[in-house]
Order: structure tokens, then C-alpha cells, then sequence
């Protein structure tokens, strides 16, 4: 970590002042006291300078995750120098955000990634490309109830008001990988953080009337939508951003209007 790296020649010069302190009974205990500030501002900041480092040196995504990219439609339609971006900007996601592991160990890095993927997406044509009030991520292996839906064993929610984003890993890799054949939960919850965080877009109205369209676009009716996620009421706005992004052309041809709205809105 450049944090780190930064200190060493600080925390090299704290072990030679104290050495020579002690050899010399105290003559060099002034000039520890600077060090030590400088070390403890280090320590405090190190969030801070780490994320200034990495934003203007991006790191790539390793072997492994790009492997994992070649299944995900979007990725494979950008250009070339845009890919580098993507992946530049998912590392940095990953960094920025809490990821939380719920009913395992840790998230592992793989799962990491298509969480950022799918936030990337969204905001991929914006200069900010996070959603700071909603750094948190929790991975559970399977459904479950929360708070807000305790009678549904569900795969995916976002709760505002403690910026939590949640996940079923069962449903968010099968959406990824498979994005044809299941419904991508990640693209979905973060469509919804997208228009939270900017709600003075001029989305398009998508209501009941509009899943007909939506179907034929994806193949998947509101009635699969709903029993994938396991929750009533699925946003239809939501589920038309998350098709804009990986069924592009169906899109286009079904609701031309609300496809150009989405390529001013996401600036693609």
C-alpha cells in the first residue's frame, strides 16, 4: 500500500532517533516527537492517500477476473481502450466499498468483482463513478430475510438508509455469467441506486403496461422477475435499465424511445 511506503523512511528514522535517545539519555527525545506525528497522520490518513495514489495509478484486475469478464455481454461489446477502463474502475470499486460476508467467511474475489462490475456498468459513462452512500455489500450464500422483507427469503435488496446493497451469491453469479438465461440481480439493485443517487434524470415512465415490451426484449416475464428475486412489486424502471445494458438491440428495436433516453442518460 503506498500509505505504507510512504512511512518507511519515517518509521526507519523513529527507530534510529530512539536508539540514539537511548544511548545518549534523552538528548534526542525533541526530535522524535515530529516523527511520531508525521507516523500517526500517516496512519490516520492512509484511507486518503491510498485512494489518491491508486485513482491516478489504477490498478488492473488480475488473470483470474478477466477470465470472468469474457462472460459478461457488456464487457465484450466495449472497444478495446475501454476495457482497460472498465477493469481499472472495478479494481478501484472494490477498493472503495465495504464488502461484507454474511453466513460465510469472507467474500471472495471473484464475487467482489461482479458486484463492481455491475455497479461499473451503470455509472460507466460518468465522471464518478461511485455510489458513496452505498458503500456496503453484503454477501449471503443463499436468499434471506431481512428487516424490510421478513417473510421473503429473497436475493437481492438496497436498504437507504445504511447504504447497504444486498446479494444472494447463488443469484448475482448465475445473472453474471448466464445473463441470457437468469436475471442479472446486480445490474438491477444498483439500476435502482443509480436513479437514488441521480433522481433529476428524466427517466422514462415504465409501468405495468410496459412488461409486455420487457419480455420480449429478455424472455423473462414480470412473474419469473419476481419469483427469481422472490419479492413482490419489482420496479419496472429497474428491470428496463438492467435489459438496456445487456440486451441492447432487442431494446432498441421494442422501445426506441426509452432506449435513446438511456444512451443520453448512461452516456453511451
Amino acid at each position: 500500500m503506498p500509505a505504507r511506503i510512504l512511512s518507511i523512511p519515517f518509521a526507519l528514522a523513529f527507530l534510529i532517533l530512539l536508539y540514539l535517545n537511548f544511548k545518549t539519555s534523552g538528548q534526542y527525545a525533541f526530535y522524535l516527537i515530529p516523527v511520531v506525528f508525521i507516523l500517526t497522520m500517516i496512519y490516520i490518513l492512509s484511507p486518503q492517500i491510498n485512494w489518491w495514489w491508486y485513482k491516478r495509478n489504477p490498478p488492473d484486475v488480475a488473470a483470474p477476473i478477466r477470465a470472468l469478464l469474457f462472460k459478461y455481454p457488456f464487457y465484450q461489446r466495449l472497444p478495446e481502450g475501454q476495457k482497460k477502463r472498465f477493469r481499472e474502475r472495478m479494481a478501484l470499486f472494490v477498493m472503495g466499498n465495504n464488502f461484507i460476508p454474511q453466513g460465510v467467511e469472507i467474500v471472495s474475489e471473484d464475487v467482489k468483482a461482479i458486484v463492481a462490475a455491475n455497479a461499473v456498468t451503470v455509472t460507466f459513462g460518468q465522471k464518478d463513478f461511485l455510489f458513496p452512500k452505498f458503500e456496503n455489500v453484503i454477501i449471503n450464500p443463499k436468499p434471506l430475510p431481512t428487516l424490510q422483507y421478513p417473510d421473503n427469503y429473497h436475493a437481492s435488496e438496497i436498504y437507504e438508509p445504511d447504504g447497504v446493497v444486498l446479494f444472494a451469491m447463488e443469484q448475482l453469479v448465475k445473472g453474471f455469467v448466464e445473463s441470457t438465461r437468469y436475471f442479472n440481480i446486480g445490474l438491477y439493485e444498483y439500476a435502482k441506486v443509480f436513479i437514488i443517487t441521480y433522481p433529476n434524470n428524466l427517466y422514462p415512465t415504465l409501468d405495468e403496461n410496459s412488461w409486455n415490451a420487457l419480455e420480449r426484449i429478455s424472455g423473462f416475464s414480470k412473474e419469473w422477475i419476481e419469483k427469481w428475486i422472490n419479492l413482490p412489486d419489482v420496479d419496472p424502471l429497474a428491470v428496463s435499465i438492467a435489459h438496456f445494458f445487456i440486451f441492447p438491440e432487442p431494446f432498441r428495436v421494442e422501445l426506441p424511445e426509452e432506449f435513446e433516453t438511456y444512451r443520453n442518460i448512461f452516456k453511451m
